[in-house]
């Protein structure tokens, strides 16, 4: 990982590679108009043009899916030649209808189906249900185009699929060599940079394949990474004014990596054999510099409200970190097509192995009594004195004036004033930690058969099929942990760094690891701060450690990082499913119609700890569910159609959310952790759309759906009401248990209209414009357990995406817009109090992306992220209560590709 605020000769390096792409980039539509006229010449001589189209192209293949398909879907293909319109499966996914997209820090992330939260979307590989790592939930910037042939968001779920989603199922498919014979390959290289703080941007992606008619085999690799400068400002407010301040900067290197290795094999026309290996893993390397300001218990406070802060001695710490965020899935399948005596069949066996790890060590810095008190006159003095302009507006974050504090007729009064904050003056060290594993292994074993027939005068289509699922779920935390198994607390008395350090005879000076290089930032905070050197600082708490690990073999008992074996966890969930389903079509009238069985079998084990005491837990449960679902369609004329559906559906617990470890306070009768007791919510709706295919590449249609959700899954406390928990001779029945349970009932609703159009009736050089764009409107709310309504996590009112696209002379650009409004983010803590939940403020995106092929084998591409400079807003209750601002800066990368 680099480290841009230690090498000032980098960041003049990145300005003439600023300058050096700005260039390129804008040099790209000056060669395509002075090549225009070349071209047109050449096409009224030759009467032949070869035109590089790959956004129409992709917009018309996926059209043709979409119009064929028996459910309502959304559907992005690579174009004719097997390029994929977009760089990641997220960012594909975010020019969708309906579809929200989160971002962490700027990056598309995660995606909300019609403002449903993200649980209710599940995710397939080649058609086989993949877990997302993170208790289901999928990232989808994990999966790079070079991996992707085609990408389908299916709506309404036909009886063919699992049953475990409620708002949608995306389908990645991936490239398949027998479809493309002979032998092909391409290879892209990009470098840019992101503007808050000249990180580094690099992508490399290749794809080898060769077939013939009975073997195929291709080979993909892909590599992005760049590195971000985050800003964050974060304050907190109570009924009299502000209370806290935290200032971040982050510097993060994210990369993602992706490999994939396939064979097929073809003996004859009735059989289709491969043999798949994918792997994609996220990383995000990533060092802290954070600074937190106690305002509400400063020595002395004169001023404390809504706009103006003023107080002497404001209790601060600092916290440092160097460390890694890793998501990874591997998947291997095995699959085969065949053909005989009139039926159909398939197959796959698959084995998905899920990682979602952290190994975040931090180094915490403070005074004594941190920020808990209201700090002693001695300590007054090492900190800092403030006057702050609040600024609770939307989006807004405090200016601070920074003096030190002096010592005036025993007083600690506000001393001269600083420009930049005194990192020198904080006495204390100790080590914290907030590392954890979570793996998960599963096995898939699904098959399926389809026979044509006829049936009730109509061209009829029977399938059947089956599906098992084993999947289980390991999960483990670190702490400090002394050999004798005690765990302690990451404060000052757990791992003191300074007291320790002079125990084992190692040097421990925090304060070399100050830099002289400032913030690299946009947020004007009203002081200046110095980077720290967390690499060497990381290394000097690893040695820390290490060397206390030597000394507790030798006696000691020192509290080292370790695996915590109290939380310590497995759950186990085996699913068994099987369907039919059958399609009936009578000339313009298309009928599918068929249920899906799902029996479910969940497992757990772990350790309640009840004061340090720790006993077993084991519980088990099963269930059988039937899922039935109508879909209709009406071929008006060849190109209007009109669908209608009755669909339903449940969303299953996470399996961290079903674990059986617990924590049991006897003396303040509370519980949390998991609930193995915690049902899936279940659904049942109805969706109708209207499309009208009026052209290639052409089309409008409107759609409306609703759901009627059952059994909302909610963090809420409540009685536990059972013997579940009555060990040791002690009856909990009527402790409270904080963990997801199931709330009451809620409903989902919304509209969504699509235009797509190439203008080619538009004369010359204009014709080679066209139009993508959707707008849908979106309203739910939900019951829970304590009885207050609200809004589902993730709804937006409204999510609006336009494309303008220009493809003409070999030129191919793009830009993009994309406009959410407000969503609730997170119920805090239980739903009772409006005005104390989290919502993530609307939100608008502009991106460019620019393509020029200089001849069928060479093009160069330009890609600008984010061109407004966006920045994050989470706000609590209402907008002039900001809780969070996040700026991340623009991204550009500009490159080659060459494709034979």
């Amino acid at each position: 990982m680099s480290s841009n605020h230690l090498r000032p000769a980098a960041r003049h390096s990145g300005a003439r590679t600023r300058r050096a792409l700005l260039a390129v980039s804008a040099s790209l539509p000056i060669l395509a108009a002075a090549a225009a006229p070349a071209l047109a010449q050449e096409a009224e001589v030759a009467e032949v043009v070869v035109t590089a189209t790959p956004i129409r192209d992709s917009i018309e293949k996926s059209l043709e899916i979409q119009k064929a398909s028996d459910n309502i879907v959304n559907v992005i293909a690579s174009d004719t030649i097997g390029r994929f319109p977009d760089a990641t499966a997220a960012g594909a996914l975010a020019r969708l209808p309906g579809v929200g997209v989160q971002r962490d820090q700027g990056q598309e992330r995660y995606i909300q189906i019609r403002g449903a939260p993200t649980r209710w979307t599940t995710v397939a590989l080649d058609g086989v249900n993949v877990l997302g790592a993170e208790n289901r939930i999928f990232r989808f910037d994990s999966v790079p185009a070079a991996q992707i042939s085609e990408l389908t968001l299916s709506k309404t779920l036909l009886p063919n699929m699992p049953a475990e989603a409620l708002a949608g199922r995306v389908d990645i498919r991936t490239f398949s060599p027998l479809d493309n014979p002979g032998f092909h390959g391409f290879f892209d290289a990009g470098g840019g940079f992101v503007d808050m703080g000249d990180g580094p941007v690099e992508q490399y992606s290749g794809r080898l394949s060769w077939a013939n008619d009975t073997w195929g085999v291709s080979l993909i690799g892909s590599h992005y990474s760049f590195e971000q400068h985050t800003d964050n400002s974060e304050p907190r407010f109570d009924d009299v004014g502000i209370t806290q301040l935290r200032i971040t900067k982050y510097i993060i290197t994210r990369q993602t990596e992706s490999y994939s290795g396939r064979i097929e094999y073809a003996p004859n026309d009735n059989h289709r054999f491969r043999l798949t290996h994918l792997k994609t893993e996220f990383n995000d390397f990533e060092e802290r510099n954070q600074n937190r300001f106690q305002y509400d218990r400063a020595y002395q406070i004169t001023t404390r409200n809504f706009d103006t802060f003023e107080g002497v001695g404001v209790p601060q710490d600092a916290t440092f970190e160097y460390g890694t965020f890793s998501n990874s899935v591997k998947l291997t399948n095995l699959h085969g097509d065949h053909e005989w005596g009139g039926w159909k069949g398939n197959w796959d066996l698959a084995y998905t192995e899920t990682e979602f790890n952290s190994d975040i060590p931090l180094v915490t810095q403070q005074t004594a009594g941190g920020l808990s008190s209201t700090p002693t006159l001695a300590n007054a003095l090492l900190l800092p004195s403030i006057v702050t302009q609040v600024n609770a507006v939307s989006g807004g974050f405090p200016h601070n004036t920074m003096y030190d504090t002096i010592l005036v007729g025993g007083v600690p009064t506000r001393g001269p004033a600083r420009t930049s904050l005194d990192q020198m003056s904080l006495n204390e060290e100790f080590a914290t930690e907030s590392s954890s594993l979570l793996e998960t292994d599963a096995f898939t074993a699904k098959g399926d058969i389809s026979r044509e027939w006829e049936s009730f005068g109509a061209d009829a289509l029977f399938s059947a099929g089956f599906q098992f699922d084993d999947r289980s779920q390991d999960s483990r935390t670190v702490a400090l942990v002394r050999p004798d198994g005690t765990v302690v607390s990451g404060n000052r008395n757990g791992f003191n760094l300074r007291t320790i350090a002079a125990q084992l005879g190692i040097d421990w000076n925090p304060y070399s690891y100050v830099t002289t290089v400032p913030w690299d930032t946009n947020f004007d905070h009203g002081f200046t701060v110095g980077y720290m050197h967390n690499p060497a600082m990381r290394s000097k708490l690893d040695e820390l450690m290490d060397a206390a690990r030597a000394a507790n073999a030798a006696g000691a008992n020192y509290a080292v990082y370790d695996w915590d074996t109290r939380a310590d966890n497995t759950v186990d969930e085996k699913v068994l499913s099987g369907y039919v389903m059958n399609r009936w079509r009578w000339d313009r009238h298309t009928l599918v119609g068929g249920l899906r069985v799902e029996r479910t079998e969940i497992e757990t084990d772990g350790l309640a700890n009840a004061g340090g005491v720790l006993q077993p837990l084991s519980f088990s449960s099963e269930e059988t569910n039937i899922f039935p679902s109508l879909h209709y369609t009406f071929d008006y004329s060849d190109d209007l159609k009109l669908r209608a559906a009755f669909i339903s559906g449940q969303a299953r617990p996470s399996l961290a959310g079903l674990r059986a470890t617990v924590s049991v306070n006897d003396n303040a009768q509370t519980i949390s952790g998991g609930n193995p007791f915690a049902v899936p919510e279940t659904a049942y709706g109805l969706d109708g759309s209207v499309e009208w295919y009026f052209g290639p590449a052409s089309l409008l249609a409107a759609s409306a759906f609703h759901r009627e959700v059952k059994d909302v899954l909610f963090s809420s406390t409540q009685v536990v009401g059972d013997d579940s928990y009555n060990f040791d001779g002690v009856d909990r029945s009527q402790y409270l248990i904080s963990a997801t349970v199931n709330g009451g009932d809620g409903y989902l609703s919304g509209v969504e209209f699509i235009y797509n159009q190439p203008f080619t009736f538009l004369p010359g050089p204009l014709s080679g414009f066209g139009f993508q764009g959707s707008v849908s409107f979106t309203k739910g709310e939900f019951e829970t357990p304590e009885g207050p309504k609200v809004e589902f996590p993730g709804t937006s009112d409204r999510i609006t995406s336009a494309t303008l696209f220009y493809e003409n002379y070999g030129l191919s650009t793009r830009l993009s817009y994309q406009h959410r409004t407000a969503w609730l983010d997170e119920v805090f803590p239980s739903g009772s109090s409006d005005n104390s939940n989290l919502y993530w403020d609307a939100t608008t995106r502009w991106d460019l992306s620019i393509r020029y092929e200089i001849n069928p084998n060479f093009s160069v591409f330009f890609d600008g992220n984010n061109l407004t400079d966006e920045r994050g807003v989470r706000y609590q209750g209402v907008e002039n209560r900001p809780y969070e601002i996040e700026g991340f800066g623009r991204k550009f990368m500009a490159g080659v590709r060459a494709t034979f």
